[in-house]
């Protein structure tokens, strides 16, 4: 009865315990890694679940915008300036509030004090143009409210008037319009 000896048992003891520490620990330790790697797993394509859902949300919501609306908001805030049209514009206007327009000027991109385009990469980019017009009090009055009743925005960015004797105002102004480009 070797099997039944007492260092038979001893033996059988230390191989059960170093079949424990040599192959089930190494295999336990290697299945919570694998676990944990699985749980990051699913974490993060949750994640990226929720993300996918939002930008689908989105998508339907740009989709719903209808083209008469795409057509106004392209109008109102246009990818490029068509300089010529502004001033045709400017120039209308004058004529409808019946002042004496001077001088309309295209002046190009404003730019900022440290030489990058005014308005970064969300901004708009800003179009001046320079006016230069005279008529009464009334009649200026009139013309600076038909610029805020445009299609697009004309902003008044600096605003000179010089009276005469006569009640004839000289004005300058800087009138800016603004355009958007999306850089991807």
């Amino acid at each position: 009865m070797i099997f039944n000896s007492f260092v038979t048992q001893i033996g059988m003891l230390i191989l059960g315990v170093g079949i424990i520490f040599t192959y089930v620990q190494p295999t336990f330790a290697e299945i919570g890694t694998m676990q944990t790697t699985i749980a990051q797993y699913q974490e993060e394509q949750r994640k990226v679940n929720e993300v996918n859902a939002q930008l689908a949300r989105l998508v339907d919501e740009v989709n719903i915008i209808t083209s008469s609306d795409m057509r106004a908001l392209m109008t109102y805030l246009p990818d490029e300036v068509d300089h010529v049209a502004v001033s045709r514009d400017i120039f209308i206007m004058a004529e409808l509030a019946e002042v004496y327009l001077e001088d309309v000027t295209y002046d190009g991109v404003l730019v900022d004090a440290l030489g990058s385009e005014a308005g970064a990469e969300l901004m708009p980019t800003q179009h001046a143009f320079s006016t230069s017009i005279s008529g009464t009090y009334d009649q200026i009055k009139t013309f600076l409210q038909m610029l805020e009743q445009n299609n697009y925005p004309l902003d008044i960015k600096e605003l000179t008037m010089v009276g005469t004797e006569t009640g004839i105002i000289s004005t300058n102004l800087l009138i800016i319009t603004y355009s958007y480009t999306t850089t991807i």
